[in-house]
């Protein structure tokens, strides 16, 4: 939406924003009903873990709103939000790898193994994120709760390792311009981005780190911390790679 207004048409004529919602033969139009649903899904579920964390807020709310009942099955609706976020969390996933992988002029992009890639790495860099940064900050001890944690973690950092290599190895085998952005990529101006952010912090280090933690059925404080932050990382700069090694197809 800020795109169209930055482009004038949003200044000039607001109302074809609503064409946004209309095209939808268009991918675009598809991320955006999926994400045009999926925010208000997060902030309602946020707002529901507030009110059953503080149940003072639903009686300071029914003041305004008389319609709301004096309690709440927070736990059931939960389960139901929940539900539904996870579905459009998915669409939002897979949608930002299928809107690059239909662009023809880009060889890099346009295959299937990209929306694969981005879903997986959007899981791993959530896990990171929320459990391996977040949660063990706020609560040091947290990993403990998750016995199968390392497992699930390693398992996608060979996921996302190997969907990498699967898209630089069959991009130098297409040649012309796919092949290109892998040189980029592997020894050109993205090589060190590469190997040292990604290749080594983003997913050798965390698979060290949770390899060792399922061996000794325990998880370092730090280690674990340090895990999290190298797993987001190897999750922005595999996002920025892609798109910064886009070569155009020559005309």
């Amino acid at each position: 939406m800020l795109l169209i207004f930055d482009l004038g048409a949003g200044l000039r004529e607001p109302w074809r924003i609503l064409f946004m919602f209309t095209h939808f033969t268009s991918v675009m139009t598809w991320g955006i009903w999926i994400l045009t649903l999926f925010l208000p899904i997060c902030f309602l579920y946020a707002l529901i873990e507030i009110m059953h964390v503080h149940p003072g807020l639903l009686a300071w709310l029914r003041k305004g709103l008389r319609f709301l009942p004096e309690t709440l099955p927070y736990r059931r609706i939960k389960r139901v939000v929940c539900s539904i976020g996870i579905v459009l969390a998915v669409g939002t996933a897979i949608y930002t790898g299928v809107l690059l992988s239909v662009v023809q002029a880009i060889p890099f992009w346009n295959t299937p193994i990209l929306p694969i890639l981005f879903l997986v790495s959007a899981v791993s860099t959530g896990m990171g994120l929320t459990i391996d940064l977040s949660a063990t900050l706020a609560v040091p001890t947290v990993q403990r709760r998750f016995k199968y944690l390392p497992v699930i973690h390693i398992v996608f950092i060979g996921l996302e390792a190997a969907l990498l290599g699967l898209l630089l190895w069959t991009s130098l085998s297409q040649g012309g311009e796919a092949a290109e952005s892998a040189r980029w990529v592997l020894t050109g101006p993205g090589a060190l981005l590469f190997w040292v952010m990604i290749g080594g912090f983003g997913l050798l280090y965390p698979l060290m780190v949770h390899s060792y933690a399922l061996a000794r059925h325990s998880h370092g404080y730090i280690s674990g911390i340090l895990s999290g932050a190298g797993i987001v990382i190897a999750g922005v700069f595999v996002r920025y790679l892609i798109i910064a090694a886009a070569v155009p197809v020559s005309i």
